[in-house]
């Protein structure tokens, strides 16, 4: 990714490189350290429910710097440092990343929508295929958000969800 926005490679964005910029990028997940001197300048729209910006197991807040993490001398950058907003629906909760329901995550991503993301990301997934979930991606696909999700972490060919259905981009 950076050779899109670092073609050079002297460490700073090209002139009029492509970097995410007036793109809303909404993560599903645990919310974020919005803290973390890694987001000082990014734009973070907000989130919900309460507690979005409390990630108390840092899975948010990791799927967050690999998206815009800073190009800074701290730890990693993101595939487009700093340049997108964000927002965020937390699903993800307490210390060990409890999960809900398949619905749960279809209210997620309709939340996404009515703030206008451009992108929903997704670094979760399960076994089961679910006939409202595969609705929501398919009617967000429709009206032009792009869906991402986690194939999985096992590194078998077994179909993971929402990752598997035809209107969600899979990423391994």
């Amino acid at each position: 990714a950076r050779d899109v926005w670092d073609a050079d490679r002297d460490g700073a964005v090209d002139a009029n490189a492509a970097t995410g910029a007036e793109i809303i990028v909404c993560v599903i997940d645990s919310g974020i350290y919005a803290a973390h001197e890694d987001f000082a300048n990014v734009s973070i729209i907000g989130g919900e429910p309460a507690g979005w910006n409390n990630d108390t197991c840092g899975h948010g807040t990791h799927v967050a710097g690999t998206i815009a993490a800073a190009n800074n001398t701290v730890g990693v950058v993101g595939v487009t440092p700093g340049a997108v907003s964000f927002y965020f629906v937390q699903v993800f909760s307490g210390a060990a990343c409890d999960w809900t329901y398949s619905s749960t995550l279809a209210d997620a991503a309709k939340r996404c929508a009515a703030q206008g993301a451009d992108i929903i990301s997704m670094s979760l997934g399960g076994a089961k295929k679910n006939r409202l979930e595969e609705t929501t991606f398919n009617n967000l696909y429709s009206q032009g958000i792009l869906s991402i999700a986690a194939a999985g972490n096992e590194g078998t060919t077994a179909l993971s969800y929402p990752a598997s259905y035809n209107s969600v981009m899979s990423v391994a």
